[in-house]
């Protein structure tokens, strides 16, 4: 099937009289469920491309949390996240773990406090403010490569690298040179609170319960907080920094001309830096993982950024010429998207593909399997960058790919 043939998932309701006879969607038996989450966590993109194989497009994964349903179809996910959107809000076991950090940042804010602050955030990241910031990513890579010592006979950690690339290009972008003395501790900061908010979503109780790994937590959080909230209240005294900071603490609503608290600016600013940090650099790791399997595709690059550019140092107005660039990255996300699930719970009982989602249901989506499903994708295990070429990606499903997710609460800041 190529890449751009529909099918269809049926997701209009049945009538009220025929609801008794609807079932849960289908899936492993309940007794499974200890094992179910150890396979999930040990091999996660393998079992559930397996579930999907075997129970189909909607599945009911019992886990020793309680059931999961997964959404694999794209006509799903368009329902849960765009069509039906207002039903699901983010909860479970995800949004608690991040609460704890986030607070009530965009990504864990909900309902009318969710739409406010939205309204009120997107025009700092509009294309055109966000270009401005493409001369300091340019500059921080290229000083990159020039500081690391990258011996070819050697192991290099990746993701270390680029984990602490994107994070000094992140906190330059949100504070200007204010964050320079206080890179180091952010780093650590944001690598903890990362790292035991991954290990939460496997282990119940482990940042809920009184346990080391929570006072670790909120140790890497105080970190953030008091640092954030000391350039907060610099930047309230003299702005003179052209930065995101800058730019969340003149946001003002249309309608009152009020602006956030340095409660709300601190949410959201902590927001960008774990969650925007972390999702870049794994694109970044992927990325640089795929073109050292395939080295022809490298060699196209270089050729490519040998013809635009000519040895010179890239611009924002050099993307539209780097085509492969970006068919790479695209297919790069496609494998390996930056957000590996998006959750949500049901707030009130609903149908998908003729299958009952009860009311509280924690429902979850996984774009990189939905990225891989076959009846959107021809060799969906194979990089293919050509795939994204205008004329094979026509006609392509909208929730076919959606690296930065998708319908209202759609990533902000995808075009960083």
């Amino acid at each position: 099937m190529s890449d751009s043939t529909p099918t269809s998932l049926p997701v209009t309701p049945r009538p009220e009289r025929a609801r008794r006879h609807r079932q849960l969607p289908p899936g492993p038996s309940w007794h499974t469920a200890a094992w179910n989450t150890v396979k999930f966590a040990r091999q996660t993109l393998s079992f559930l491309q397996e579930l999907r194989e075997r129970y189909g497009d909607l599945v009911t994964l019992p886990t020793i949390v309680g059931p999961w349903t997964l959404v694999f179809h794209p006509d799903g996910v368009r329902h849960v996240v765009q069509e039906n959107h207002f039903n699901y809000r983010k909860g479970g076991i995800s949004h608690q773990v991040l609460r704890l950090t986030l607070g009530n940042g965009l990504l864990t804010n909900n309902g009318e406090s969710w739409l406010h602050q939205r309204r009120l955030i997107q025009p700092v990241f509009h294309r055109q403010r966000i270009a401005a910031f493409g001369r300091l990513m340019t500059e921080s890579a290229l000083a990159w490569t020039e500081e690391t010592n990258i011996d070819t006979q050697q192991p290099l950690d990746l993701f270390q690298e680029m984990s602490g690339l994107t994070l000094s290009i992140v906190c330059q972008a949100l504070f200007g040179t204010d964050m320079l003395v206080h890179k180091e501790r952010v780093f650590q900061a944001t690598s903890t609170i990362n790292h035991l908010e991954a290990q939460a979503f496997y282990v119940p109780g482990l940042l809920s319960l009184p346990t080391p790994q929570r006072y670790r937590l909120y140790e890497a959080r105080n970190t953030l907080y008091t640092v954030v909230d000391e350039l907060i209240a610099k930047r309230r005294q003299a702005s003179t920094e052209n930065d995101l900071l800058t730019m969340l603490l003149q946001a003002r609503d249309e309608e009152t001309g009020e602006g956030m608290t340095d409660g709300q600016v601190r949410d959201e600013v902590v927001t960008l830096m774990a969650a925007g940090q972390e999702t870049t650099s794994n694109a970044l790791c992927w990325t640089l993982v795929l073109l050292a399997q395939h080295p022809d595709i490298e060699a196209r690059l270089q050729q490519e950024y040998q013809q635009v550019l000519g040895g010179r140092a890239p611009q924002i107005e050099d993307l539209p010429q780097l085509k492969l660039s970006r068919m790479v990255l695209e297919e790069s996300m496609r494998l390996y998207p930056p957000a590996w699930a998006f959750a949500r719970s049901a707030i009130d009982e609903d149908e998908i593909g003729g299958y009952l989602i009860p009311k509280g249901a924690y429902v979850l989506v996984f774009p990189a399997t939905t990225h891989r499903h076959p009846d959107f994708w021809e060799r969906p295990d194979v990089f293919d960058p050509e795939r994204f070429e205008p004329s094979r990606a026509a006609g392509r499903h909208r929730f076919a790919y959606f690296p930065f997710g998708g319908g209202p609460r759609v990533c902000i800041g995808n075009q960083f």
